[in-house]
């Protein structure tokens, strides 16, 4: 009873569900907020980490990625603490042969830690995944279960697409907090796509740098800024010039405000 990432789930649809009915000025039934705020969400004080289910004890062998998942794709709060404990927990006791998508989300997860070298032997794993001759991916790393299984394909890719970058779409951002491992100079991301216009990112050891492509046509996208997180720094985006910063979590938001504090 109460799996930990079925209840969020439903928590956070309910939610979800009630604000955007609130913004669309059709409030939502009342009871779907009292269902979500009475919706239990297991975690074990003591330990510090979050039970896969009600009654379920820390070392018990798990299938798959689960658990690992309120942190991304949920994005449920919780600290550090807490994450790095979900993570100790639940990678020595997850099944070696499950399914694909799963060292993926391990790999975010300490990605988002800080810990690039251990997602990244977390991340090789998946390549166990991928049969020959022609490189499918399976669903077990014994080459059974599903063939050609996109659940695995999507899991590596989405650690590639929002690990090193630490993409997180927000409210009123695109976050970011890109890190790579020694073993990768560079990482080139084209083509992103965010409230009308396209960037182009691309990610070095102690830099990145983003080109915001030119819209052709009439249209008018939003005006975009670069915020970044320790100093507060804003630098503006404009089509077709390059911006350069150190590497450091930061944000894309829309401009609202015409200073800055960075050289035009």
């Amino acid at each position: 009873n109460n799996s930990v990432y079925t209840n969020a789930t439903v928590k956070l649809s309910l939610q979800f569900a009630v604000e955007l009915a609130d913004l669309l000025q059709h409030p939502a039934p009342k009871e779907w907020q009292e269902v979500a705020e009475h919706i239990e969400i297991p975690f074990d004080p003591e330990a510090q980490y979050h039970p896969e289910f009600d009654g379920y004890n820390q070392g018990q062998p798990v299938k798959q990625a689960d658990t690992v998942m309120l942190g991304y794709p949920l994005g449920m709060p919780m600290s550090l603490k807490v994450r790095r404990n979900d993570l100790e927990a639940y990678e020595p006791v997850t099944d070696p042969k499950g399914p694909a998508m799963t060292w993926g989300m391990f790999a975010i997860g300490w990605l988002e830690l800080g810990e690039a070298e251990k997602a990244q032997r977390l991340l090789e794993k998946c390549f166990k995944n991928i049969q020959g001759p022609f490189q499918v991916w399976s669903e077990s790393s014994d080459g059974s279960g599903a063939v050609n299984f996109l659940t695995g394909m999507g899991g590596f890719l989405q650690a590639v697409l929002f690990g090193y970058t630490g993409f997180r779409v927000q409210k009123e951002c695109l976050a970011f907090s890109p890190l790579l491992p020694d073993d990768i100079c560079e990482l080139c991301v084209r083509g992103v796509n965010y409230l009308g216009s396209q960037m182009d990112w691309l990610l070095r050891r102690d830099e990145v740098c983003i080109i915001l492509r030119e819209k052709p046509g009439n249209t008018k996208p939003h005006q975009l800024q670069v915020v970044l997180k320790s100093s507060g720094v804003k630098i503006p985006l404009m089509p077709g010039q390059p911006v350069t910063f150190p590497r450091e979590p930061g944000c894309v938001s829309k401009i609202d405000s015409s200073s800055f504090c960075w050289p035009l």
